[in-house]
């Protein structure tokens, strides 16, 4: 029997990039998966091919996380396709660059809003769907090394992918003698095209070669790999941390 096999997983932002790598690794190990996107019919279509490709069931579920009628009620809607989810994986977020004394207002609210605090509402809907059904779960957020450092011209990034850790620690704290769990994983750079800006260019190889140890960019597989370990019972005694995967960026 696969590690996952019969439980649901609910996956953010689970269309591409580290989401879709995330829901990779957790079909192959048997999950069903319900997949986030911007809108409903890439939705559909990234979870049909998933299917295809794995024998699980899939379903798409069209969510513009900024939009706060998308927020209200996510999980219950996830719940009623296949009667139940077992993990939620914060994986979605969003990005906006600039000098700090210029960064408007209204960029560094949306950063905050999709990057922290949707996590915490979907945590919120998700644990009191766990306590419901007096099961437990598994809630994984998907932060960055930026959670842990400080970068240049990031500063709405950065604070978010921080208080997403802090939050991770918190909920792990407040849940976990109920037995939901609570972990988290920090990325360093992966190759998406969120990230595009940064390898798919010519400076990509000095950055590499300057900045990670092991001298390479990272896969979403890779990403993946982890969360869906951490989703298994293997995990059960990994409570409130969140592990960096990043080549060794951070390690000096």
């Amino acid at each position: 029997m696969s590690q996952l096999e019969g439980k649901t997983i609910l996956v953010t932002g689970g269309t591409r990039g580290i989401g879709l790598g995330i829901a990779e690794k957790m079909a192959a190990l048997g999950a069903n998966l319900i997949l986030t996107g911007r809108d409903q019919a890439a939705a559909e279509a990234a979870a049909a091919e998933l299917a295809s490709a794995t024998g699980v069931k899939a379903a798409g579920l069209g969510a513009p996380l900024t939009d706060e009628d998308a927020v209200n009620g996510l999980v219950d809607r996830a719940v009623s396709i296949f009667g139940g989810i077992d993990v939620l994986v914060n994986n979605a977020g969003i990005d906006c660059d600039g000098p700090a004394i210029d960064h408007a207002l209204e960029d560094w609210r949306r950063v905050l809003h999709v990057n922290l605090e949707v996590p915490f509402r979907l945590a919120q809907q998700a644990a009191r769907h766990f306590l419901s059904r007096d099961k437990g779960g598994v809630i994984i957020n998907v932060s960055s090394v930026a959670g842990f450092k400080a970068i240049k011209e990031a500063s709405s990034y950065v604070a978010s992918k921080h208080g997403l850790v802090g939050l991770t620690k918190v909920l792990a704290l407040e849940w976990g003698q109920q037995n939901i769990r609570v972990c988290g994983i920090a990325p360093g750079l992966i190759k998406t095209d969120m990230t595009e800006y940064i390898w798919g260019n010519e400076a990509a190889a000095a950055y590499v070669n300057n900045r990670i140890p092991i001298g390479r960019i990272g896969l979403p597989g890779e990403i993946g790999a982890m969360a869906a370990f951490l989703a298994t019972d293997d995990a059960a005694f990994i409570h409130g941390e969140t592990i960096v995967i990043d080549g060794g960026t951070t390690i000096d």
